[in-house]
């Protein structure tokens, strides 16, 4: 094992290079997989208060829905990074999304609450599962000087999923419980799409080819023709150079998460309880100020190699705090409470989550980035799912206090994200120069 003394200094597979259509359908397949998670959240979301209604759930039963869904994509990405560095990220890169396949069609087809609350589990878990994992794949096989914007588009795909599924529920919102297991079933269906997509395409294949071909021709005997071995968690986390950006990391996605995860899950249900608002107004207008998110987040693209990143950054996690302040003087007025959504839209996007998988696939050797994002994600998830679990109780009881806990949440996420920025830069690696002296590979177990 080597030394913790500095961060290793392995040439990426592609240094020098520019990114060709074949890292760019790479990023938009791999992508799948956050577009997938958003999609199953949010489909949830939206169908909330028909499932409440037709399966006669109570409010706890309503939270502990959500809840389940978010602990079991906490469970997959905990023990599904792991498990991809162990036996190949490319190899169980395919396999993770027929499981969600699976979970979705049982979603679909659920005739009672226990069979829709294993559909959950199962699909959430591999969402999950192949969060981490997607991610570590682009990343790994990025060019130099392009890993932000390739890693970006993940972000930009799990962007996508949420006002793609909200304005299909807006279409489907007279249909009511048959329209939310059409929104399910198609989601399983883009799933075994996406797996044949991954498996088979010609150009990805291609790509895998000259992957192999770098890690052949590699002069590092740390490097070889297939990826490199994971390496052990304690041993990452014993040395402080990679300690303490997954603590920082981790506790960014969990304050900010904590803002983003409830508006996600809870949105249209938020509307409608507290804003009185109808299903399909609920649906439509929040597929309309998500379609905003997207925007913003195709233009953070053009700017996460730049030296730009930063500052936008602080612009954003700003506008995110503002967005709940806004909401929480809303007072049951629906029309502030849309407004506090299209800011919030804005600020999440500039501020959110990709600049987390960013930097985590900066900071951290290539054989443990899924494995670490994998944990970082799963104890993020774990603080979402409980969090959702007296969500419902709260809009309820004190709608306006948990408001102003999001609030502090957004500031806490916007000052461990400069600490987090601040600390990397301190290591040399600046927006669009990570890879001039990259974390790729450490020793082994």
């Amino acid at each position: 094992m080597t030394n913790d003394s500095s961060t290793p200094s392995v040439k990426p597979l592609f240094d020098g290079s520019k990114p060709d259509r074949r890292h760019w359908l790479l990023a938009i397949s791999a992508g799948m997989a956050s577009y997938l998670d958003a999609a199953i959240i949010v489909s949830l979301g939206v169908g909330l208060v028909l499932i409440e209604e037709h399966f006669g759930l109570s409010k706890w039963e309503v939270g502990a829905l959500s809840s389940c869904l978010t602990f079991a994509i906490a469970f997959g990405a905990l023990f599904g990074g792991r498990i991809a560095d162990r036996l190949g990220r490319m190899r169980v890169f395919t396999a993770y999304i027929l499981i969600y396949a699976v979970g979705m069609a049982l979603m679909a087809l659920a005739p009672s609450e226990p069979l829709l609350f294993a559909g959950v589990i199962i699909a959430g878990a591999a969402a999950g599962a192949d969060l981490p994992t997607s991610v570590a794949v682009v990343s790994e096989r990025a060019p130099a000087r392009a890993q932000g914007r390739l890693v970006t588009v993940t972000q930009v795909m799990w962007a996508s999923g949420i006002p793609i599924t909200q304005g299909l529920a807006f279409l489907l919102a007279d249909a009511g419980m048959t329209g939310i297991r059409i929104i399910f079933g198609q989601l399983a269906v883009l799933a075994v799409i996406t797996w044949a997509f991954r498996r088979f395409h010609p150009w990805l294949r291609s790509l895998e080819d000259d992957v192999a071909q770098a890690r052949a021709a590699s002069t590092t005997p740390a490097t070889v023709a297939a990826e490199p071995a994971p390496m052990r968690l304690r041993a990452v986390l014993a040395k402080r150079v990679f300690l303490v950006p997954t603590l920082l990391t981790m506790l960014f996605y969990i304050f900010w998460g904590l803002v983003a995860n409830t508006f996600g899950q809870f949105q249209t249900y938020f509307l409608v309880n507290a804003g009185g608002a109808s299903q399909s107004f609920a649906t439509g207008f929040g597929a309309l100020l998500t379609l905003l998110g997207l925007a913003v987040m195709i233009i953070f693209v053009r700017l996460v190699d730049t030296r730009w990143r930063n500052l936008v950054f602080v612009i954003g996690g700003l506008l995110q705090a503002v967005s709940m302040m806004i909401a929480g003087v809303g007072n049951g007025v629906l029309l502030i409470y849309v407004l506090a959504i299209a800011v919030f839209n804005v600020g999440s996007n500039l501020s959110g989550e990709a600049n987390y998988k960013v930097w985590t696939q900066e900071s951290l050797p290539i054989n443990v980035r899924a494995s670490v994002q994998g944990f970082t994600y799963a104890v993020g998830r774990f603080v979402f799912g409980l969090f959702a679990l007296v969500t419902p109780t709260l809009l309820a009881t004190n709608r306006d206090g948990l408001l102003w806990l999001l609030v502090a949440f957004s500031l806490a996420a916007l000052v461990v994200g400069v600490v987090t920025f601040r600390f990397l830069n301190a290591r040399g690696l600046r927006p669009g120069r990570a890879h001039e002296e990259p974390a790729a590979v450490v020793g082994t177990d």
